[in-house]
């Protein structure tokens, strides 16, 4: 970028003595000079050059001066515009004002003025200049912040950390949740049979089939577990049917698991367990580091049903059936007694979609 020193300045004007004038008085300032006559050569001149001001007459062939300063002020917000004219109505002059001008210097004009005009304007100018380039390097920087943070919590959590005035606090809420605990089959023989490498890039590739399952229902990911993935739904987004979008996402896991099978001949399958309950949603942790996550019964017992699950099997409690048993056509198993629990609960194996 240029300083106010040694600027790059486009004259328009298409009094040729005016031109000329301008350009000797700029060019002994050290400043370089760009020349058009009339408002569709002024365009053409802006495109090409760039230039860091512009000093434009009113009255020009073509393309009056108002309308070439509102075109370029219309993608432009930091190039210096003086407008130069021997019109000199407050109306006229307001329009300009209004339109983008800096300034406004009525012809005749002195060398002392020129000066004065051209040297206040530049420096705004290169301002409003070094302002965009800083704020082009903040959003930048934001949206580098806002991606790594995408990286590693889930996007709804991210919006309600950006929209927070303040930074979070420790604590949650109770809520009613349907958790999803979906856990690999056949992971531990496989880990002893391939390369770490390669045992790595199996195991990203099921979780991602798992988390891409998860987030096509606009759940909550809460975290990865070895080979184990955790989710929730209703959490903080509001979300009437959030069984229903679990049990969708439990089978569009099994569904691309299965597909798996046909043209992989390393296929693994996810035991997935699906329980509706109230818990503790909000941030867990330290005040130095801090999982957004849900804890209480309903996040054990959704586990201890993936716990139990064969692989390509989904298990759901009696409870998160009910609410959507018209819409799931589930095998009832019965009462199970569960590890931790105290009580056998109705267990169902999801089917499908009715």
């Amino acid at each position: 970028m240029a300083s106010p020193s040694s600027s790059k300045v486009l004259i328009v004007d298409d009094d040729l003595n005016t031109l000329g004038l301008l350009s000797r008085i700029l060019q002994a300032e050290g400043h370089q000079v760009v020349k058009a006559t009339d408002g569709e050569m002024a365009l053409e001149r802006y495109m090409e050059e760039a230039p860091d001001l512009i000093m434009l007459d009113i009255l020009l062939p073509r393309l009056d001066g108002i309308e070439v300063l509102k075109r370029i002020r219309g993608t432009d917000e930091a190039v210096g515009i003086i407008v130069l004219s021997a019109l000199t109505s407050e109306e006229l002059i307001r329009e300009a004002m209004l339109a983008g001008a800096d300034d406004y210097i009525s012809k005749p004009f002195t060398l002392k003025t020129i000066r004065k005009y051209l040297r206040r304007v530049l420096e705004r100018s290169h301002l409003r200049r070094e302002n965009i380039r800083l704020q082009r390097e903040l959003e930048a920087a934001h949206a580098k912040i806002r991606t790594l943070f995408e990286r590693y919590m889930p996007t709804p959590v991210v919006e309600r950390l950006i929209a927070a005035p303040g930074l979070p606090e420790l604590g949650g809420e109770r809520q009613v949740i349907t958790v999803l605990f979906a856990d690999l089959r056949g992971y531990s023989p496989l880990a002893a049979s391939v390369a770490p490498e390669a045992l790595v890039e199996i195991l990203n590739y099921y979780l991602a089939l798992a988390a891409q399952a998860v987030e096509a229902e606009e759940g909550t990911l809460d975290k990865f577990m070895g080979d184990s993935v955790m989710a929730f739904f209703n959490a903080p987004m509001s979300q009437d049917d959030h069984v229903l979008r679990a049990v969708r996402a439990a089978l569009n896991i099994k569904q691309v698991c299965e597909a798996e099978k046909q043209t992989n001949s390393v296929a693994l399958e996810f035991g997935i367990g699906i329980h509706c309950g109230e818990a503790l949603v909000g941030n867990i942790g330290t005040v130095h580091f801090m999982n957004y996550t849900a804890v209480g019964e309903a996040v054990n017992l959704a586990k201890r049903l993936q716990e139990v699950a064969e692989g390509g099997q989904i298990l759901i409690s009696g409870p998160a059936y009910e609410q959507v048993q018209q819409h799931v056509r589930a095998r009832p198993l019965g009462l199970m007694t569960l590890k931790g629990h105290p009580h056998p609960i109705e267990v169902y194996a999801v089917e499908g979609l009715r």
